[in-house]
């Protein structure tokens, strides 16, 4: 029988994240449909505060009642990254490896066998240390390659909580995470494994401190903005399209601001806002200390573009007109897309 990978990552509300990784056994189904269930069964249990031992009782429940070909182990790890803290479990799967520079050693097994109905699901504790990372992965790497992959870690060019050895926060450069991904992966090939593969990978890191920023309502303020919410999206390790979106629905926000909130006024001050919730949703906020006029009293060329503009790359866009001035409120919900990567023309998930 062949093995097809399959793995997600699904957000808590509470800011912990459930990763998910397995192995179908049966080779005629697709590993995508496997995931789409167990999502549909795991999602809404976990984040409506469920134990992961009710939550991977009711799918086994479910996996074994649908059919006997949606059989597939599982490994599940529900982390708090602020805190480090580990839940685990293992149905038929490898554990969980933590892997440091220089170190690694794997979790012990919760027991267990491949998915199916009263099957007893065990769960593990672990916590992560400032430097550790929690790698999760498809069957097929032994215990040799990860000593190479631990090796092979301490020679990356970036400390545990994402600074460069400067001390400098630094975006130029892969995360350690991916980083330890692509050489996992890279390892499980080198050590024969033909099967589709998937790594997951996650660290502890410091809580980012929310954006508080107030500068005078002029030209020459639009770049210390940009640049400064631009350095602080990158310390959250944003996508580009979330970054760069965000940097413009701001910039769109305090452009605005300059060019019609004080007009026949003296210049007044912009207040600037952002904080990530513990669901992953940024949420950014404009507000200026002027007043709001008319369009047809404001300065030429104002056409409301950069509203539609802020509209459409935001998951939601306000604008409340107050007697103090106008805040724009921006939200959009952070993705980090599925990193693909080719070694030797074989293809790595």
């Amino acid at each position: 029988m062949t093995s097809r990978a399959w793995f997600d990552v699904i957000a808590l509300g509470d800011g912990r994240a459930a990763l998910l990784v397995g192995d179908v056994i049966e080779p005629g189904l697709s590993a995508a449909a496997v995931t789409g269930q167990v999502r549909a069964v795991l999602a809404p249990m976990l984040t409506q505060g469920h134990d992961l031992v009710v939550a991977l009782e009711r799918l086994s429940d479910e996996v074994d009642s649908e059919d006997p070909v949606y059989a597939t182990t599982v490994c599940v790890a529900v982390v708090d990254p602020i805190a480090g803290d580990v839940q685990y479990c293992t149905c038929g799967h490898p554990a969980p490896m933590v892997v440091a520079a220089g170190r690694a050693h794997i979790l012990r097994s919760t027991g267990g066998g491949v998915l199916r109905r009263n099957q007893p699901v065990h769960v593990e504790t672990a916590n992560l240390g400032r430097d550790e990372v929690l790698v999760l992965h498809t069957a097929g790497l032994s215990w040799r390659s990860w000593l190479g992959v631990a090796d092979g870690l301490a020679r990356l060019p970036i400390s545990p909580d994402g600074a460069d050895p400067a001390g400098t926060w630094s975006t130029d450069q892969p995360s350690r995470t991916s980083q330890l991904c692509r050489a996992t992966a890279e390892e499980m090939l080198r050590g024969g494994t033909r099967d589709d593969l998937a790594v997951l990978a996650v660290q502890s890191r410091p809580e980012i401190p929310e954006l508080d920023l107030t500068v005078s309502a002029e030209p020459s303020s639009l770049d210390t903005v940009r640049e400064v919410v631009g350095e602080w999206l990158a310390r959250l390790r944003s996508s580009v399209e979330d970054g760069a979106g965000m940097v413009l629905a701001v910039d769109e926000a305090m452009a605005n601001a300059v060019q019609h909130a004080f007009v026949g006024t003296p210049i007044g001050s912009v207040t600037v806002k952002a904080a990530l919730s513990a669901d992953g949703v940024l949420a950014c906020s404009v507000r200026d200390d002027g007043r709001w006029l008319p369009r047809a009293s404001s300065r030429p060329g104002h056409t409301g573009r950069g509203l539609r503009l802020m509209a459409r790359v935001c998951d939601r866009m306000q604008v409340s007109r107050e007697i103090g001035g106008t805040l724009v409120e921006l939200s959009r919900r952070l993705q980090h897309p599925v990193s693909r990567a080719v070694t030797a023309d074989r293809g790595l998930r």
